[in-house]
């Protein structure tokens, strides 16, 4: 393998290892539109799952509890989308292009009060990335403080990924991603996402008028969103407030890249790992798109979470073409008692 071929592979495992360094970042990486001009509504079927709350329903798709998580990853466990009721709900475009379509929910109100003992102020999550045995690199997620954005309190909610020595040799990664989120309602008012990787800089906004229904880049565009939206931070957080059952899925609704994700989140079982952090009691989760046909699978992650209230992410793991991508909790401060 020439050097050029060792350069080329790891900045590709490079840009797989750092979607990982956020949550729902699969939503804007690992799925590729596939151009369609029609509405897709064929690929909806009637239930009773309500978008965005802790209303669930069990999974059209069981999974062997016995299996250890790892092996989720296989592709004999792929995880298929649970059917959901498209009854008063609104047909928004995914995308600028309005070639594709989906169901969102419009039922929500940016006055909801959503209980939260999961999280507060503070809180700072400290996480190793291993490409199999090899250190890739080290993130950070922390609520560093409390804000004011359109006029409401909101938890700034930050993730630094820094990629390790060896790999920036050949792939250098500094990024940071910012995230606004309503502290009582626990939806996003403004993101940010200011990406050095390699010679790639990137420095991208967008702010979430809820008041109107409205997503705005810096760069101008604008596409219409659901009420109380997330960003892929905040869907993260927001999940560590619901109640998870083994079999039972939650949904909710993301917007990333100019995009919007109907996205629902699988419960597949409980499981006891050991990391860095710790031995840890946890629900293995699995974050897929709530309907097939929008938009081209490329990955998986499943995401082990503390079988508790706080549901603090221990572990994060992606097949990719060689192996496997792990981000691993190494230290925690701040987080809430049990």
């Amino acid at each position: 393998m020439t050097l050029r071929s060792v350069e080329n592979l790891c900045k590709l495992q490079m840009t797989i290892i750092f979607s990982l360094l956020i949550f729902f970042a699969m939503a804007e990486s690992s799925f590729s539109q596939q151009h369609n001009a029609n509405p897709d509504t064929t690929k909806t079927k009637p239930d009773t799952t309500v978008t965005d709350t802790s209303v669930t329903k069990k999974n059209s798709s069981k999974i062997d509890t016995t299996v250890a998580g790892e092996d989720l990853l296989k592709d004999k466990y792929e995880s298929k989308p649970t059917a959901y009721d498209t009854t008063n709900k609104i047909l928004l475009p995914l995308n600028l292009k309005k070639d594709k379509f989906a169901y969102f929910d419009a039922s929500q109100s940016i006055d909801r009060i959503i209980p939260n003992n999961a999280f507060d102020v503070k809180e700072k999550l400290t996480f190793i990335i291993r490409y199999g045995p090899i250190k890739a690199g080290t993130a950070i997620m922390s609520i560093p403080r409390v804000v004011k954005k359109m006029g409401r309190k909101c938890y700034k909610i930050q993730t630094e990924a820094k990629s390790s020595a060896f790999f920036s040799a050949f792939f250098k990664v500094r990024d940071k991603v910012i995230s606004y989120m309503d502290a009582k309602g626990l939806f996003s008012w403004g993101f940010e996402k200011h990406l050095r990787e390699g010679k790639y800089h990137s420095d991208r906004f967008v702010v979430y008028d809820q008041y109107h229904g409205w997503a705005v880049t810096n760069k101008k565009d604008s596409l219409r969103i659901p009420p109380c939206v997330h960003d892929i931070l905040t869907s993260f957080y927001f999940i560590r407030t619901q109640k998870l059952e083994v079999g039972k899925s939650l949904f909710l609704d993301n917007h990333a890249d100019n995009k919007l994700y109907p996205l629902e989140i699988k419960v597949h079982k409980k499981e006891r790992i050991r990391v860095k952090a710790g031995t840890f009691n946890c629900i293995v989760v699995e974050p897929i798109l709530r309907a097939e046909g929008l938009f081209k699978s490329k990955g998986r992650l499943l995401v082990w979470l503390t079988d508790d209230e706080r549901k603090i992410p221990v572990q994060m793991k992606s097949k990719i073409l060689i192996g496997y991508i792990t981000a691993e909790l190494k230290k925690m401060e701040g987080v809430k008692k049990e």
